[in-house]
């Protein structure tokens, strides 16, 4: 089979079985809005999987962000839409200031799966290639950054396999070039959670760029990113890349030959340390090429450069030496990470990865070069060397974020201190002090949605206008190994949590404080109830549950359309703090025993408007109403829940004391003025309504439930329903001694 000169020499990439598409017709994206936010501008390109498009974000003060979307024609290749989402997948894995971010997905209105990426103000590798070559210094600077970020691809299981001049993007910022290696649509993924096995044996990539052994159909390994990476090189020096064949037959008998003109012969001055460097990346065999990507860009850049010095690689450096430096770091971690399932685990990292990457913050400071983001397994620590605000500014722009994505349950601690850079077992680059093991323990202080700071943070910005009026002292707080820390919580009416944080309640002599606790499951996906500093006090005894599969009428049902619910709990037995059963489910009409951890799951049979309340004693033992969802302080102030979509909370425990925890459900066709009203003057106190005529309103609307309740033995589910406009339902949860 032969291939033209373009195809070959890497203006397209090639895949099995790609048909040439007919001319198309003119675009109808241009100047259409995806998701009622991304403003499709102009065509940027056209490849074998989709069109990229130049668009701009209308909830970012319009910033210009890259929009890929998957050919409509491509819908009906399954292998194609697995490799679209996976690409999605390799971006959010990989975290490198040389590769481009990952900021969003979905779905056009003709279900045309999306991406939304970076836009990168420059220009691609192939359009600065000259016949001449480059100069010796702009091809070590660029080529060093090249092998970097293949290699925090590779450490993050992502093989590229399509690495050419037109997928590596160049920008100038302040007379220095930056690389931002692009396009990873056809990418290996290791360990990937999409499933592509169907079409193991498709060749992908640009011919002219393959391994030996991806012509051979053999697995590809790094060395297979690394040959790639050596052409560019070549290509770069001279002008020309090492082989030119007709077809992928004759390129893999001339691979086999070797390189027959060196790079020496079409470049004057280019040293011999210099080519040895770029040959051994060409070896036939990959066990001969480099180990990591990295290593080879590093030599070859030291070896352009002529600095022998440099040549000597970190892992081999005998210095000790490091400096000491002030950094501004954020520290960020997912509450209740450790009881989430593993699958759930990994796709909250996930989620908030992409929410950092998206921040205007942390992407400036990698473009600067000025952010190290480390991994701490249930969160992130991002070390910023720029500006004392940058890690406050991420803080408040990931808190806003974080109303998109409520069942992240997420905490912040900021702190200026010394740190030094050092480089781990892997030579990536980290940091230790106690700037960071500071940041580190201010968080510890916080409950969801908080964003804590030191004194010495809170200091330097109650010095400014724009953040002092935001500043609330919590006072001092003791943390590990006895260290006292004097913390600040930073909120406002659009970002953080207003709430006193647990640690700081304890010193409070209220007696409603010093009641046992736990946080009540809302139904919804709200981790952000972990925010709210909710409740649930001793109860009365344990009343008597409805037998199985009988209705109970609670009221006289009112005319109207049937509605419908449908809810359970999935629990765990506890023991010492520990699982001491698998997990189970029922239908909530169970005795459950005290500290056992539950989760509410709750289907609705059509989109509404959702209202949950919790009575129990409060002060004095007087009865309170306390709001559990929506909670109009923490952003949570939509009531409204899409139909036959399942919801689950966040896991909960039953408090000790035996009881009967109740939870009151209001659900209406539209969402309720009153009761909007109602949550948001409770917002203000605390989640409770202390208003004696909001109280009233509320009973009103308690008083009349009109709902039957169904438990269903062999499904472990209550169904719920009721007529009319308004469905109301008491959930009562028994729990005792065990």
């Amino acid at each position: 089979m032969g291939y033209s000169d373009k195809t070959i020499g890497g203006h397209d990439t090639f895949s099995a079985k790609t048909v040439p598409a007919a001319p198309n017709p003119p675009d109808r994206r241009i100047n259409t809005v995806l998701d009622g936010r991304y403003l499709v501008e102009r065509e940027l390109g056209h490849g074998g999987f989709g069109t990229v498009y130049l668009a701009s974000d209308n909830k970012v003060i319009s910033r210009k962000i890259v929009v890929k979307v998957m050919h409509s024609e491509e819908l009906a290749n399954d292998w194609r839409k697995k490799k679209f989402r996976q690409e999605l997948e390799a971006l959010a894995r990989i975290n490198h200031p040389s590769v481009i971010g990952v900021l969003d997905s979905g779905e056009t209105p003709d279900g045309c799966p999306y991406i939304v990426m970076q836009y990168i103000d420059g220009v691609s590798l192939r359009s600065l290639l000259t016949p001449e070559g480059l100069p010796f210094a702009r091809v070590a600077n660029l080529i060093k950054q090249i092998g970097r970020a293949l290699t925090a691809a590779h450490e993050a299981g992502i093989l590229h396999r399509d690495l050419k001049p037109e997928n590596i993007m160049v920008q100038t910022s302040q007379d220095e070039e930056y690389v931002k290696v692009i396009d990873f649509g056809v990418a290996k993924v290791r360990n990937s959670i999409i499933d592509t096995s169907t079409a193991r044996d498709v060749a992908v990539g640009t011919i002219a760029y393959m391994s030996p052994e991806q012509l051979n159909a053999q697995p590809v390994i790094p060395a297979s990113d690394i040959y790639a990476m050596g052409i560019i090189a070549y290509e770069m020096l001279t002008g020309k890349r090492p082989l030119n064949p007709e077809s992928s037959y004759q390129l893999l008998d001339m691979q086999k030959l070797g390189v027959r003109v060196k790079p020496s012969d079409l470049r004057t001055g280019l040293s011999g340390n210099a080519e040895k460097i770029i040959l051994k990346a060409l070896s036939y065999n990959p066990e001969e090429r480099y180990e990591r990507a990295r290593d080879f860009g590093d030599s070859l850049s030291s070896a352009l450069l002529q600095d022998d010095e440099q040549t000597l690689l970190a892992p081999r450096k005998k210095s000790t030496e490091h400096t000491l430096e002030t950094a501004h770091v954020l520290f960020v971690d997912i509450v209740g990470y450790s009881t989430l399932v593993i699958d759930e685990q990994a796709r909250q990292l996930k989620q908030l990865q992409l929410m950092v990457s998206a921040t205007a913050e942390c992407g400036s400071a990698k473009d600067g070069h000025e952010l190290i983001a480390i991994p701490t397994g249930d969160g992130m620590a991002l070390v910023f060397f720029n500006h004392p605000e940058a890690p406050v500014r991420c803080a408040v722009e990931l808190s806003r974020a974080l109303k998109a994505a409520p069942q992240i349950c997420l905490r912040m601690g900021i702190h200026s201190g010394l740190v030094y850079r050092v480089a781990d077992i892997k030579n990536n680059m980290n940091v230790a002090g106690g700037g960071i093991n500071i940041a580190q323990r201010v968080m510890d202080c916080g409950d969801a949605g908080h964003i804590l700071l030191s004194k010495r943070v809170a200091d330097d910005l109650g010095q400014l206008a724009r953040w002092s009026g935001y500043l609330h002292d919590l006072g001092p707080a003791k943390v590990k190994h006895d260290v006292v820390l004097h913390v600040f919580n930073l909120f406002g009416d659009e970002f953080g949590n207003g709430e006193v944080p647990l640690k700081f309640r304890k010193t409070e002599t209220h007696p409603s404080i010093k009641k046992a606790t736990i946080i009540i499951a809302a139904i919804v996906i709200v981790a952000v109830l972990g925010a709210t500093g909710l409740y649930l006090y001793k109860r009365q005894p344990a009343l008597t549950p409805t037998s199985n599969n009988t209705p109970t009428s609670k009221a006289t049902p009112a005319t109207g359309r049937q509605r419908s619910l449908t809810y359970w709990l999935t629990y765990q037995k506890m023991r010492n703090g520990k699982p001491d059963s698998e997990l189970r489910q029922s239908a909530g009409n169970d005795i459950f025993g005290n500290n056992w951890r539950f989760q509410f799951n709750l289907t609705p049979g059509e989109t509404g408007a959702m209202y949950l309340v919790n009575v129990g004693p409060g002060k004095n033992q007087a009865q309170e109403y306390n709001i559990l969802f929506p909670l109009p302080g923490v952003g949570q102030s939509d009531p409204n829940l899409e139909a036959n979509k399942s919801f689950k909370t966040d896991w909960a425990r039953f408090v000790d004391q035996t009881g009967v925890e109740q939870i009151w459900i209001i659900w209406s066709v539209q969402p309720i003025r009153e009761l909007d009203e109602i949550f948001k003057h409770a917002s203000l106190t605390r989640g409770v309504v202390t208003n004696s005529d909001d109280i009233a309103k509320l009973q009103a609307y308690l008083k009349s439930s009109n709902s039957d309740v169904i438990h269903d033995k062999e499904k472990k589910q209550t169904f719920v329903k009721g007529t009319g406009d308004i469905l109301v339902n008491l959930v009562e949860l028994t729990h005792e001694a065990n």
